[in-house]
Order: C-alpha cells, then structure tokens, then sequence
C-alpha cells in the first residue's frame, strides 16, 4: 500500500477529520516500531558502513541510518572484532581511554532516543567496518511505499497499529468514550502479528519462517530466542 492509500483507510476506519493531520506521522512512527520490534532482511546491512577512527578520540556517532543491532564489526584487514552492548566494559579496559594500538580489538555500542554511539578499545588510526539493521525510509510522497514489510502486512499490521493509536488518542479526548472500538483493533493488531484462522499466518510466524526461527527483538512481548 501507499501512504495515500493507507491514509485513505484510515479515513474510512476512523471517520474523524481532526484525525487526519495525524496520519503521516503515525503511519511513520508505526512502521519505525515494526523495524525496532522485529528484524526485516531488508533492513539488514549486506554492505558494511566504513567509519573512520582515529587516535585523536575513543567514541564516535554512528552513522546516521543506524537503527539497531550491531551484528558484525571489523577492522581495515576484515578482521572481525568483539562487540559489546555496554560501554561500560570500555571504561574497566581503559578507565582513561588512552591506550593506542595498531587495531581495535573491542567495540561497544550504545543505541536509544539519546543517541546511537560506538566507542573503540584501544584507540587506533583505522576503519572500521560495521555491520547492523538501518532505519526503514520514512513514507513521505503519496506513492511512497513501505518495502521493508511484506504488502500483505501493511493493512493487517501497520493500518490496524495507527487505527488502534488514533482510537486511543480519542479516548484521551471524549469524555466517556466507548471502548469498543480499541478492543476491536487490539483484536486486529494481534492477529496480524500472530495470525488467526482468518487471517492466516500472522507477521511473526512469517518472519520465523523466512529466518528459520523467531526473531521478534524489542516490544512488550518478545518471542522466542535473539
């Protein structure tokens, strides 16, 4: 789907035009939490990003469509380098960050709201070549379309995801609002990740069997092993 298509169904499921200034970023932000909660193979980076490093600094920015999951690091030889989820464990190698050398021999990264960034053990004048999930393209022309998801999931799972948020954005609005209306697209949310005898196979069970195994990892309710 589009993004005017699903905009267009989001007009026909929630027939509120105060809604409708929403849509966009809704849409965005949905597809975004998709991307944070499950790893899409057309997200995965095949062609590693080089970073330059050098003495001057440990820590660095990440490149700026990082997203998340580091999943490889090497150095200018390919030499594939440790990489750990705290920074922490840099500090208790080298409290100081002065030590150089010839390569890198451990990387630690950080990932969240407050900045994506990656420090080096010890410092080295190098490239680095990493590896990880990027952002999936914003939608932001009317053709744009969502081609980190599979079509068939764009209306179960992303239009059911901004029904459900603009429900519960009316609820926060309407006094004694009827909450009918979010149970039923909780309902709907739910069956397309999971799947019904409906609706067939849900998102997760698709993505477990294209990557021979679940691989949901982020959300409120993680499934199976990282």
């Amino acid at each position: 789907m589009t993004l005017a298509e699903m905009e267009r169904a989001l007009q026909r499921e929630l027939q509120d035009v105060s809604l409708e200034e929403f849509f966009p970023a809704w849409i965005n932000n949905a597809i975004l939490e998709l991307a944070g909660d499950f790893e899409f193979p057309s997200l995965k980076l095949r062609v590693p990003y080089p970073l330059t490093i050098t003495t001057a600094n440990w820590l660095y920015d990440l490149p700026a469509n990082f997203h998340k999951k580091l999943f490889r690091c090497a150095d200018a030889n390919y030499d594939e380098i440790s990489r750990y989820r705290k920074i922490d464990y840099l500090d208790n190698l080298d409290m100081d960050h002065d030590d150089t050398g010839e390569h890198p021999t451990a990387v630690a990264w950080v990932e969240g709201d407050a900045g994506n960034q990656i420090g080096v053990y010890p410092k080295a004048n190098d490239t680095l070549y990493l590896w990880y999930y990027k952002k999936p393209a914003l939608l932001v022309k009317p053709t744009d379309v969502p081609v980190c998801i599979p079509e068939s999931y764009h209306w179960r799972v992303i239009v059911s995801k901004v029904v459900l948020k603009g429900f519960e954005h009316l609820q926060d609005q309407v006094e004694n609002f009827d909450t009918k209306g979010i149970q039923l697209w909780q309902g709907k949310v739910a069956a397309g990740l999971r799947g019904s005898a409906v609706e067939g196979i849900g998102l997760v069970n698709y993505l477990s069997k294209i990557q021979g195994g679940p691989r949901r990892t982020g959300g409120r309710d993680p499934v199976g092993a990282r």
